[in-house]
């Protein structure tokens, strides 16, 4: 494989050039932004691999060896067929060639090998720069998503402590997974901020209601699911009973949330003519009784 070729520079390109070509072609690649495309990750994975030889000066001057004398060999079979020399010419030439290339392979491997085994600090660096880019990228993207309603998001959360993995057992790949079974998802984004929390947003209300109803997660890690479209406001309404007893007035306050505020203030009045009523009858047979 040409690694030049893959990250899309020349070859007397210098360190800064190389991890600028790559940074601008990984962020094509990304998996986190092309979770449809199976190859990202595996281009993506490549990438990183090529710049992990080409950014190393002991890897990249084998690597360039080993195609400098893939390049001689082709020139030398070009001119073979273009001037006709001798076949025992040929036969050494490519002797030479074909040990010279194992030799300058064994080298690369052995440079490949050295890298696996020590890590390259640069590779993770940019690595993790990209994923600082794509989480900033992300958090926008779902601030901007909680505060707009309008359309048919879910929001998604789970238990999520500090000794699990995989982010308390769901990432991206296991959510759209989930999710995408009951129709389109327009848009899916795991909280940067917030431990367990997401964000889902169907193209269609059906498919949202759907999952809505009937989605509940994995068994070891329960989801627990919430529109955020029509949303209704609930109040409960408290009403106050008042009641004439012994002479006196005595106030029960009594749960009416069936009751609306209009039938509530009738119900006080009719309570409080009640109680009038009853006043009055008390004092005639007062009067009945002295007289």
């Amino acid at each position: 494989m040409d690694l030049y070729e893959l990250i899309g520079i020349e070859r007397t390109a210098s360190v800064q050039e190389i991890k600028k070509a790559y940074r601008k072609k990984a962020l094509c690649c990304h998996p986190d932004k092309n979770p449809d495309n199976p190859k990202a990750a595996e281009l993506f994975h490549e990438l990183s691999r090529a710049l992990e030889i080409l950014i190393d000066t002991s890897a990249r001057a084998a690597y360039d060896k080993v195609i400098n004398a893939k390049y001689q060999q082709k020139l030398r079979a070009k001119e073979f067929d273009l001037k006709r020399k001798k076949l025992k010419e040929d036969l050494e030439a490519r002797e030479f060639a074909e040990k010279s290339l194992n030799t300058d392979n064994e080298k690369l491997q052995a440079e490949i090998e050295r890298l696996r085994k020590e890590g390259s600090k640069q590779v993770q660096e940019e690595i993790a720069l990209m994923n600082r880019h794509i989480e900033k990228q992300s958090k926008v993207v779902y601030k901007e998503s909680e505060t707009n309603s309008d359309s048919y998001r879910l929001k998604v959360k789970w238990k999520s402590h500090k000794d699990q993995t995989n982010n308390g057992g769901y990432d991206y790949n296991t959510l759209y997974r989930i999710f995408s079974k009951y129709g389109k998802i327009i848009a899916l984004v795991i909280s940067s901020t917030r431990e367990g929390r997401a964000l889902v947003e169907y193209q269609k209300r059906s498919d949202a209601e759907m999952a809505l109803k009937y989605e509940i997660g994995l068994a070891q890690y329960p989801l627990k699911l919430q529109k955020l479209w029509d949303k209704e406001e609930k109040s409960n309404i408290f009403a106050t009973e008042t009641a004439y007893n012994d002479g006196n007035f005595t106030k029960h306050m009594v749960d009416q949330s069936m009751f609306d505020i209009e039938q509530f203030e009738h119900s006080v009045l009719n309570n409080l003519k009640k109680a009038e009523e009853r006043k009055r009858s008390i004092g005639k047979q007062d009067t009945m009784e002295s007289t």
